[in-house]
């Protein structure tokens, strides 16, 4: 029987950063995924997007996570030799009415303790922009905004703590929990019974389900469809920032965003969904996305999609984070991490190790932290990502797209 001080179960953006992150204080941790790949669902129907927080609910879980996150992500990312790109977001009004709404969400992000959000003039904005639509009637410039490619991001956190002795099993399903009168729990997987001190429940779409497993029912996974459009690298030039629409209650809107193998891509949109599986492209919101890229940028109209892809995001009835412990039973919930996963991850994966010691009272047993260290990888053009000579399986579209524009093994 496999024994760990730790059991993380989902091999997501989230599950990968608690894993990295807790392998690195010292704990000996097993991250169980029951796909064959990690960063696939949820995780792999992102936008690739490090959004700063300015529009994170106050006082909320969630906007901890992104501050907390972004105090250090960036050191994370040269020290692991992630591509990233500090493009920075515009958000746009592109009717009168919405103009006070700038005013407001600036107002709310500095409340936020959110100060790198700035009025930006037409002249400026059309400086910056040259290519964007004339019919502006306002804008705020959002710096601290990134992206970055979040498939390479995820599994290099994963192989940094397999690297200095943890372990991945995928293809490994959880299919019960318990826990004995010693107090030590017990995972049933498809690859056999894991005991472990605590285990953490990061399984994004199946989270609500996973934790019933605990005897835990404290939310429910709302599917969220979102689908986006993909132009191809020779688009790149077109825009120098995200550019944000301004957001409803509901959604942040559909962005027009160039990702850093220099794709612009127009998504994602918000949907209510019945099935947490990955979703089918709708041609008539692929001609939506298109049309939405064109009004923003008009020189797309000499473009035509390279492709399009969608995801499934693990909504819940609830607007914030839904993380817990449950000290009796061994266990940690990370749920209802909607759109935010990459943004807060390492903030997420700190509050989790918060939770490890004061809550479950479980230290540490591998000694020191560890150091972070970078990697030798590269994209191969068979889709893999090759890790120190160890072979990653990708499944998300924004590397699938980069790699089959270049065709070639790839560094970035």
């Amino acid at each position: 029987m496999a024994a760990a001080d730790i059991v993380i179960i989902g091999g997501g953006i989230v599950g990968c950063s608690v894993f990295f992150e807790l392998e690195r204080l010292g704990y000996d941790c097993i991250l169980l995924e029951k796909n064959e790949n990690l960063i696939s669902e949820a995780s792999s129907g992102n936008s690739g997007m490090l959004h700063s927080g300015f529009d994170a609910p106050v006082n909320s879980l969630e906007l901890h996570c992104i501050k907390r996150c972004m105090e250090r992500v960036f050191s994370t990312f040269d020290q692991l030799g992630v591509p990233y790109n500090e493009n920075g977001s515009i958000m746009v009004a592109w009717s009168p009415d919405q103009v006070p709404k700038l005013e407001e969400i600036q107002a709310s992000s500095l409340a936020k303790g959110v100060t790198n959000v700035y009025h930006m003039s037409a002249p400026e904005l059309y400086r910056k922009e040259p290519y964007l639509s004339r019919q502006a009637d306002g804008a705020l410039w959002i710096p601290g905004e990134t992206v970055l490619e979040p498939c390479v991001y995820g599994l290099l956190l994963a192989h940094h703590a397999r690297k200095n002795g943890a372990k991945i099993l995928t293809g490994c399903e959880v299919q019960g929990h318990e826990v004995d009168s010693y107090g030590r729990s017990t995972v049933e997987t498809t690859c056999g019974p894991i005991t472990a001190r605590v285990v953490i429940n990061c399984a994004g779409l199946y989270g609500d389900k996973v934790q019933q497993m605990a005897g835990v029912d404290t939310f429910s996974i709302k599917p969220r469809k979102g689908q986006y459009a993909v132009f191809g690298s020779s688009t790149g030039h077109l825009i120098k920032s995200s550019i944000l629409p301004v957001p409803t209650e509901k959604t942040k809107g559909i962005i027009v965003f160039k990702t850093v193998h220099n794709n612009l891509i127009v998504g994602p949109t918000a949907e209510d969904v019945e099935s947490r599986q990955r979703a089918a492209i709708d041609a008539t919101i692929t001609k939506r996305l298109v049309d939405i890229g064109r009004q923003t940028v008009p020189e797309l109209t000499s473009f035509s999609p390279v492709g399009h892809y969608t995801g499934v995001r693990p909504a819940t009835e609830y607007k914030d984070y839904q993380i817990k412990s449950y000290a009796d039973r061994n266990w940690i919930t990370v749920g209802g991490i909607r759109s935010t996963g990459v943004s807060a991850s390492l903030g997420i994966a700190e509050y989790v190790a918060t939770l490890m010691r004061n809550d479950l009272k479980a230290e540490p047993t591998r000694g020191s932290t560890r150091t972070v260290e970078s990697s030798d990888w590269n994209l191969l053009p068979s889709g893999f990502l090759s890790v120190d000579g160890q072979l990653y399986g990708v499944s998300h579209p924004i590397t699938l797209f980069g790699l089959k524009e270049s065709g070639r093994n790839s560094r970035l």
